[in-house]
Order: structure tokens, then sequence, then C-alpha cells
């Protein structure tokens, strides 16, 4: 079950042996909130600008990228241009996207579960930066 922006969640994952942290995930944090993310608490892929395709939807490519429609990233721009949605719709660092996935190497964004289900993606009209990333949480949601 993937976690879910607007709702609340908890992930636990083993710190060491015998230790656990949880973090909950409130409506108002779409990432987390009660500690700072760990770099093995997510997978992140790094999009640069020439593997996105400004579009209607736009198309982003990244070889093996392991994800699945309904899976929530989160972008950050890592500094650089921010990625553009819609007409003018800049997206800030820590925005949380739903996949959908077209293939192994391709997926689109959605704003809900429910569109990227749907297949209602977003346009992108401005392809961000070359350091860009996507976050995708793991754990186990209890």
């Amino acid at each position: 079950m993937p976690l879910v922006p607007g709702t609340s969640k908890t992930i636990t994952k083993n710190k060491a042996v015998g230790g656990v942290t949880s973090v909950t995930i409130d409506q108002f944090h779409p990432v987390e909130t009660g500690r700072s993310m760990l770099a093995g608490d997510y997978t992140t892929l790094t999009v640069a600008q020439s593997a996105i395709t400004e579009a209607s939807p736009g198309v982003f490519t990244s070889t093996a990228h392991g994800l699945s429609t309904g899976d929530v990233v989160t972008y950050h721009s890592e500094g650089g241009t921010n990625l553009v949605t819609g007409s003018a719709d800049t997206v800030a660092d820590g925005t949380a996207f739903y996949i959908e996935k077209m293939s192994a190497d391709t997926f689109e964004l959605a704003t809900t579960a429910a569109l990227a289900a749907a297949g209602t993606t977003l346009q992108v009209s401005n392809d961000g930066n070359d350091s860009q990333t996507f976050r995708r949480v793991i754990g186990k949601v209890v």
C-alpha cells in the first residue's frame, strides 16, 4: 500500500537490531514529521532535463526506474531551476506526486492516486534542471 499524502499513515523502519523508528505522515506534511529523513528512508531518481518531454502529458525517462502506478514521490530541484507543470505552475521542493508507470523506463506525474490510475497526468512546460530528483519513501506502512 503506497503512502497517501493527506491521510494519516505511519512508516516503521528498522533502524538497528531491536531498534524501530516511527514516522507519522499527516495531512499537512506530505513527506514526514517527527525526524529528518535519512538516505536509507527513500530511493532517489535523478531525472535530467533531456529525459523529460515538455508536453501534455510530460513523460519522464529513467532506465529501470522501479516505480509503479500509484507510488508517491516528492520532487526536489536540488538548487537548480524548478520543474513547471501546466502553463506556469512552478513545482516547489517537497511537492508530492503520484506516478503513472508507462513502461519500465518511463513514467508520468499526477496530483492524485485516482488521476494516476485513470491516466490523467500533468503537462510539463519547463523541464527543470539536470540535478533534480524524485524521492520515493520506502518502509512498512502499518
